[in-house]
């Protein structure tokens, strides 16, 4: 697990966040991946809801989704796993976390996005995610881009294949920082994610 995904250039990646919007280190393996890959299409998707968000604002969606992944799970494990790593990271870097806000991955979404889908048009993630939000690639292509505004069709593509983790900045990881509008298109074999976040709204246990 994580076999390729080195401390040093995680804690580079998270302290680039303070310059750029999105960044990607190497993680997993090719046999690592299609593990994961026969691990996510064991689980039951759901179609995403076709469109979201304000009315003049709205975010049309085409892939699956799996929001309930079960607690024992492998991938609860991986999770868990990046998030005792991206604390040391955090930590290592600089970023100030409070107190009562401890970094802790305990927000889990798989997605399928199948070959020829639209994907998602260009959106940023809830308010509630904080520091680091973790996207993992475990199969597919398709073209991940960040957009200046939500109106911008074109964006710039950022590098993200599989076995990368990809790396964006959330509201507590450094001051002043705002948040990315960011899509996926041109899907054309089966793409594969496990998204992890840490929401601040969770109350952590004690222990």
């Amino acid at each position: 697990m994580f076999n390729r995904l080195d401390p040093g250039r995680l804690s580079f990646a998270i302290e680039s966040l303070s310059r750029w919007p999105a960044a990607t280190v190497s993680c997993l393996s090719p046999r690592e991946c299609d593990r994961m890959a026969s691990l996510a299409d064991k689980l039951v998707y759901l179609p995403a809801t076709p469109v979201i968000g304000a009315k003049d604002a709205p975010v049309h969606q085409d892939f699956e989704l799996n929001y309930s992944v079960p607690l024992d799970h492998p991938f609860w494990m991986l999770a868990k796993a990046f998030g005792r790593l991206a604390s040391l990271a955090l930590t290592q870097t600089g970023v100030e976390i409070a107190s009562s806000d401890s970094y802790e991955i305990n927000d889990l979404i798989v997605q399928r996005y199948p070959g020829g889908c639209k994907g998602i048009t260009p959106h940023r993630d809830h308010l509630k995610y904080r520091m680091i939000i973790a996207i993992l690639l475990v199969s597919g292509d398709g073209e991940f881009r960040i957009h200046k505004r939500r109106d911008e069709s074109n964006g710039v593509v950022i590098q993200f294949n599989p076995g990368d983790l990809l790396l964006m900045g959330a509201p507590g990881v450094f001051p002043g920082f705002a948040r990315s509008f960011h899509s996926v298109t041109a899907v054309t074999r089966v793409r594969r994610t496990i998204g992890m976040r840490y929401d601040g709204r969770i109350i952590q246990p004690e222990g």
